[in-house]
């Protein structure tokens, strides 16, 4: 009888094959996605804070007037509304700036963007079946890439992003019991989100399975540490943007989120794979400390944006706020459940395309709005030149006037010599 095989002391050994089934098909979504246009947050904010950074340099800070590569082409059209007081600071950490504008240095386009975003993709899609590893059920981690969130994620240049990447190797770190690797991670993850911090519920979970000896515990803190050295540098903590009036109002939000993450989209389909995952724990007891760690980081991930408005309970026109802030959650919650039978997450992909009313990020839908406004360009600038007045909303104006944002190559003049005009529908216009 031949001896089973050798576990490696800090875990598992990695599943290579799974592991580049995750890096490729993360891969082919973005590179099938490379000429995708910009949209939202992306465009308005994240984008030109890495044009920032490639025109002035390293900052902690890409705030201020507009870098000139977006600035330039808004001469001579009607002032558009977010960009009016030029960039904003925001209080997030200037990593993930850094590096766009490393991409965007040298001949800023949409397939810069989404190169810069490439090898993040495939990090965060194999992170989490490193993460899944750990419950020895390395396919389970392919399931988060059924998830249309989640996919939609992979082609837009939110912080979210990186950050989808550095939280499950920090859990697969500190799952394994590589504590110097959390700790680096752990620090990382707030400088690349403010959210990473969440990440210290989940290793004090894993530190006290493992025994808490003091520098696990201190390995542990490492996201609080990240935390509060950029706020050191950056200044005292922003106000939050918004929270719940109450308790009432918080159980609202929380019930919001628990519908988006169980039910939404499929994954009530999920919801039977915890009894299988139960049945696999009881027959693999060294895969149920990692359990409990995940388990830690998808509640606490539930609970904080529940807290913070993540989704409506709010008094403000937009109450659909960004799905890409759960994603992390979503992706520890759907390994759980997917651990037994995997393929319990593939009818979410049915939900890929099909319009969200959780908002433009819960799918590829919002991606789809963009591809139809670059369909639309060539024939709004055909009126133009035909001496036609067109109105377009702000959201389309920002993609029509900048050529990085991969809708059009050259941006419509203010007039044309037939007397057509392009007139951005905002408020003052």
């Amino acid at each position: 009888m031949s001896a089973p095989p050798a576990r490696s002391a800090a875990g598992p050994r990695p599943a290579w094959r799974v592991r580049l089934v995750a890096a490729a098909a993360a891969g082919a979504v973005v590179l099938g996605g490379l000429h995708v246009p910009l949209v939202e947050d992306g465009l308005f904010w994240w984008v030109p804070k890495g044009l920032y950074i490639a025109e002035h340099g390293l900052t902690w800070s890409a705030a201020g007037d507009l870098p000139d590569a977006v600035a330039a082409p808004l001469a001579g059209h009607d002032p558009i509304p977010q960009w009016a007081a030029g960039l904003p600071d925001w209080d997030h950490p200037p990593l993930w700036f850094w590096w766009l504008g490393l991409f965007l240095s040298g001949s800023p386009d949409v397939a810069a963007v989404h190169l810069a975003g490439l090898p993040v993709a495939i990090l965060a899609a194999v992170g989490w079946v490193a993460v899944a590893e750990q419950l020895r059920r390395p396919w389970a981690g392919v399931a988060v890439l059924a998830l249309p969130p989640v996919i939609a994620q992979l082609l837009r240049p939110d912080l979210d992003l990186p950050l989808l990447a550095v939280v499950p190797w920090a859990l697969a770190a500190a799952c394994s019991g590589a504590w110097g690797r959390f700790a680096v991670l752990g620090f990382i993850a707030p400088w690349v989100k403010e959210p990473g911090v969440l990440l210290v519920v989940p290793a004090i979970l894993a530190a006290a399975g493992a025994g808490l000896r003091p520098a696990r515990v201190l390995a542990s803190l490492a996201p609080l540490t990240g935390l509060g050295a950029w706020r050191f540098v950056h200044g005292p903590l922003a106000r939050p943007e918004h929270l719940p009036a109450d308790a009432l109002a918080y159980l609202h939000d929380l019930a919001l989120v628990a519908r988006f993450a169980l039910w939404e989209q499929g994954r009530w389909l999920l919801l039977p794979g915890t009894l299988l995952l139960a049945r696999h724990l009881r027959r693999a007891p060294s895969a149920r400390g990692p359990a409990v760690v995940l388990a830690g980081l998808v509640v606490t991930w539930l609970l904080f944006f529940a807290a913070v408005g993540f989704f409506a309970g709010v008094a403000r026109a937009d109450t659909l706020t960004h799905v890409r802030y759960f994603l992390p959650g979503l992706c520890g919650l759907t390994v759980l459940c997917a651990a037994g039978l995997p393929a319990l997450a593939a009818p979410g992909l049915f939900w890929l395309t099909v319009r969200a009313p959780w908002g433009p990020e819960a799918s590829l839908w919002g991606l789809q709005a963009a591809l139809a406004e670059r369909d639309a360009a060539p024939r709004i600038t055909a009126w133009l030149e035909a001496g036609r007045t067109v109105w377009v909303g702000t959201y389309q104006a920002a993609g029509l006037l900048q050529p990085w944002a991969g809708i059009t190559d050259a941006p419509p003049p203010p007039t044309t010599p037939a007397g057509g005009r392009l007139r951005i529908y905002a408020y003052g216009t």
